[in-house]
């Protein structure tokens, strides 16, 4: 009945068969590849008797490139609506996205048209849902590893469990680069002096295994569009300034919970 590809894997193919389209994440896309926009819209509307169906879903204040993206300009993007009501996020969250979104109003990326950050409706949140944001700056890779993994072992003793967390890296470069200090500094498993319980054993897989019962270990784009209680985000202090606080609102937005944003210096 449908297909689920990605960017790259449809500029490599016809699609013949194909009708409808629904494109999501689409403030990330880029035109590496050729023209998706483009190839779209040709695919739904050669059939004849009348177009198929062409939905775009994407969020400007989750760019986190520097690249064009393909898209036509804010004033062809129409019929639109938009969608305003969250309620996935612990208000602590909530408020970290708030004012998130102010900074990325006040300093968007060079690719991003300003008056898309213009909201007809401001964003409106569920009430009362527990949770916390904490941030810590200057930790260098090995101390974040650390860190990480206590944060963990104490989650796993307060009911959590691997797959509630998802570990996302800015880059998809850094995350093969670190993936087994992580993983090793899991494994460090430990026995609760509390309770005399052992830690469980960890498994780590990437965005695609986002439905196993593992920790997800991935980069902050791959990762978009999903999401999971528990989100640690380590972020190089040497990451571009200009979509800074655009990569800090997709972090956020991935989790329901907590969030711990790491900043690691080089």
């Amino acid at each position: 009945m449908c297909k689920a590809v990605t960017r790259k894997t449809f500029m490599k193919h016809d699609f013949e068969e194909i009708q409808h389209i629904i494109v999501d994440e689409a403030q990330n896309f880029r035109t590496e590849d050729g023209d998706w926009y483009r190839k779209v819209k040709t695919i739904t509307q050669r059939r004849e008797g009348g177009p198929g169906i062409l939905w775009i879903f994407l969020d400007y204040f989750q760019t986190n490139h520097l690249s064009c993206s393909g898209l036509p300009a804010l004033s062809d993007q129409f019929p639109r609506a938009e969608l305003t009501s969250v309620v996935r996020h612990a208000d602590e969250i909530a408020q970290y996205l708030q004012a998130v979104m102010h900074e990325v109003r006040e300093n968007p990326p060079p690719n991003v048209p300003a008056e898309s950050l213009v909201m007809l409706h401001e964003p409106t949140w569920a009430q009362g849902v527990p949770g916390n944001v904490e941030t810590v700056e200057y930790l260098g890779l090995e101390e974040t590893v650390v860190y990480v993994a206590e944060k963990c072992q104490l989650l796993w003793r307060n009911g959590y469990f691997p797959r509630d967390v998802a570990v996302l890296f800015a880059k998809a470069t850094e995350v093969e680069k670190n993936k087994d200090k992580i993983l090793m500094a899991m494994r460090k498993r430990k026995v609760s002096q509390l309770n005399g319980e052992v830690d469980p054993f960890v498994q780590i897989r990437d965005a695609l295994g986002v439905l196993s019962d593992d920790i997800v270990l991935d980069s902050v784009h791959r990762f978009s569009g999903l999401e999971r209680n528990i989100v640690f985000g380590i972020i190089p202090q040497a990451t571009e300034p200009a979509i800074f606080n655009n990569l800090l609102f997709c972090l956020a937005s991935r989790a329901r919970k907590h969030l711990y944003v790491l900043r690691v210096f080089n």
